[in-house]
């Protein structure tokens, strides 16, 4: 009987990761992401996330690029992912530059790509945009 005590320990344990790896199953975001960026007012240019994932939580820095160097932006990165919903917050380096709040649509096929939908704050105009990005 010692045996079979050692087997539903291990049969409970095994159960117990598998449990543990479906929680939360999501795909890391940790990584540098590079993409567009269409902004209402600024138009078409690039962006580069840098991202670092530590459970639920998403911490980083940011960088988008235009024509018009006057519309440039970059600072820090925040924000929270769950298996409903991702979101982030790019916070501009600069006084006065705008800030983002961006909500993350996750690519179900491709855990290297998502898009995203953003406003504007923190700034004298209003903008919003959308993203599309890849790692």
């Amino acid at each position: 009987m010692p045996g079979t005590l050692w087997r539903w320990y291990g049969v409970s344990l095994v159960l117990a990761l598998a449990l543990l790896r479906c929680t939360g199953g999501e795909a890391d975001l940790t990584g540098i992401w590079t993409g567009t960026l269409i902004d209402s007012i600024a138009g078409t240019g690039t962006l580069r996330l840098t991202i670092t994932q530590n459970t639920s939580q998403l911490t980083g820095t940011w960088q988008s690029t235009f024509a018009d160097p006057t519309n440039n932006g970059g600072g820090s990165l925040a924000g929270s992912v769950s298996e409903a919903s991702t979101a982030l917050v790019l916070s501009a380096a600069q006084p006065q530059a705008c800030s983002l709040t961006v909500a993350v649509t996750r690519d179900s096929t491709d855990d290297g790509h998502f898009t995203g939908t953003y406003v504007t704050f923190n700034c004298a105009r209003t903008g919003n945009g959308t993203l599309d990005v890849r790692r």
